[in-house]
């Protein structure tokens, strides 16, 4: 199955590729999923948590990142398994980014996915599709909040030299790296309430028109 969605993002093109290219963080914008390992910029593990009830699963998986900087596109291709239920899920997620005047970036997505298992019973096209777009609502307003915060944030400050006798202490843990340390796991996609929330708006369109 296919899913095609657009937002825009009131940070510069330059920006926001930057801030994608840092895959905890960009994560950490996605409500349940959570990045527990990288390799590099191409590779990350990670589990992505729903909630729909008392149905919880937990699809634990690696990805693969490519980015061509050139065209400002990538994709991310990964597949993950819920260890409970033995639902697996596969996906490629291709982006786009576009600049939208000289202050704001407008990004497509495209996510072609798979799903086997118990669970595949909610991934019926309508449901998977309103599910999508209000995800990716969060995920965009998130992910602007994330670039703002980055860019409010004070310069670092060069260490002091410490005297020669004194062996300089380094770190080769990178930055996104240390993030991913010290950050506390997110809380589940509350599925239910997002369905709940829909729903809702719909009763309010239906009598809204009336």
């Amino acid at each position: 199955m296919q899913l095609d969605q657009s937002f825009e993002v009131g940070r510069t093109l330059d920006t926001v590729w930057r801030g994608l290219g840092d895959l905890p963080a960009t994560a950490s914008c996605i409500p349940g999923a959570e990045i527990t390992q990288v390799d590099g910029n191409e590779k990350a593990s990670g589990v992505f948590k729903v909630q729909l009830g008392p149905i919880k699963a937990a699809f634990a998986g690696d990805a693969e990142v490519v980015r061509d900087e050139a065209t400002h596109s990538g994709t991310i291709s990964g597949a993950g398994k819920d260890g409970k239920n033995a639902t697996r899920v596969k996906a490629l997620v291709k982006y786009q980014l576009h600049a939208v005047g000289d202050a704001a970036t407008r990004i497509d997505l495209s996510v072609e996915y798979s799903i086997s298992g118990p669970l595949a019973q909610f991934s019926r096209a309508g449901i998977v599709k309103e599910i999508a777009g209000s995800i990716t609502k969060v995920f965009a307003t998130n992910l602007e909040a994330m670039l703002a915060a980055s860019a409010s944030a004070p310069a670092a400050v060069p260490p002091a030299e410490l005297p020669s006798s004194a062996p300089a202490q380094s770190s080769s843990t990178p930055p996104s790296a240390e993030r991913l340390q010290a950050a506390a796991p997110p809380p589940s996609l509350n599925l239910g309430a997002l369905m709940w929330n829909l729903l809702w708006q719909k009763i309010k369109g239906v009598f809204g028109k009336s």
